[in-house]
């Protein structure tokens, strides 16, 4: 039983786990052990306990990472927030909230969300400034992280992506990433990023008619870089806010997730969420790369040619 507000669920952690792709992965008994996700590394030194989901990185260098829980872990691996995780579980599990302290934390949770919280300039403040950079050794042009005013938190040494309302340009969110290594997280208060799409907006003002839809903040800029509108989900499932959001831009869209579990899985959701209700097409990465990110410029054109009509499939009872 792992614990989610309050509330003691029998979480699958190992099918949870499988979700992702994993180096080295081995599970003995109740212990999953692999690579570390945190980090590059070529010995495993990650283990997870699949009965309690508590989690050791031995070779972690942040206090923060070197041990946690499932929740911890998989906001993490999803790429949302740690409430975006338990509203997760807790819908995927069915805990049906029928206890008073439950109902108050929903009627909590039902007002925060019609408030709607969106950051002031005053708010932002502090990370109006750029480490242009990390981003610059990544394939971002200064003029696109000018366009999308890529801020900084020089007391965590962490780049600050501003997620913006696709239809206000209000900034809801903002997500740090360490400029030393995989870690990231949230702006205390924002949205849930579930309910919004990176760069949306920004392809919207430009009037683009086809945008590519990619997992990341990092690859989404790098196609702008290069001259390709796109936008990231930030995480790896599709919401019904996101898909509402896509269909209301009212573009042509074109798949270039990750190639890896995940993004495979993400690919066929999109498909199935999108496909017929929109044009919708995919392209091929060349070999050596697993994301856009990591696509060479020289072979950004070829990647763009790659695109194919995706190919819905109709059963017929």
């Amino acid at each position: 039983m792992i614990r989610v507000r309050n509330h003691d669920i029998d979480i699958d952690v190992q099918e949870e786990l499988e979700y992702f792709d994993w180096n080295r992965k081995k599970i003995e008994g109740d212990e999953f052990k692999a690579c570390s996700p945190f980090r590059e590394e070529r010995n495993p030194s990650f283990y997870i306990n699949l009965e309690t989901g508590l989690y050791k990185d031995h070779g972690a260098e942040s206090d923060v990472y070197k041990q946690g829980n499932l929740i911890g872990l998989l906001s993490f691996l999803h790429n949302v927030t740690y409430e975006e995780i338990e509203d997760y579980l807790l819908e995927k599990y069915n805990i049906t909230i029928t206890d008073v302290e439950g109902l108050e934390l929903k009627i909590n949770i039902q007002f925060e969300d019609k408030k709607k919280k969106v950051f002031t300039k005053e708010e932002l403040k502090p990370y109006l400034c750029r480490k242009k950079s990390y981003l610059l050794n990544r394939g971002v042009s200064e003029e696109i992280q000018k366009k999308f005013i890529i801020g900084y938190d020089r007391k965590s040494d962490a780049v600050a992506f501003f997620w913006l309302d696709a239809f206000t340009g209000k900034v809801v969110n903002v997500k740090f990433r360490s400029t030393k290594s995989k870690q990231f997280y949230y702006i205390k208060g924002g949205q849930p990023v579930r309910n919004h799409v990176f760069g949306l907006y920004q392809c919207i003002k430009a009037g683009a008619e086809k945008i590519y839809i990619v997992e990341s903040e990092i690859d989404a800029l790098y196609l702008w870089s290069n001259g390709i509108p796109a936008v990231a989900l930030g995480g790896s499932h599709l919401s019904d806010a996101q898909k509402k959001k896509l269909l209301l831009a009212g573009a042509e869209y074109v798949i270039a997730t990750d190639a890896d579990k995940a993004g495979r899985r993400i690919r066929d959701s999109l498909v199935k969420e999108l496909g017929g209700a929109v044009p919708l097409s995919e392209v091929t990465f060349p070999e050596y790369a697993k994301d856009v990110n990591e696509v060479k410029q020289e072979d950004i054109k070829k990647v763009t040619d790659s695109e194919e009509p995706v190919t819905l499939k109709i059963r017929l009872n």
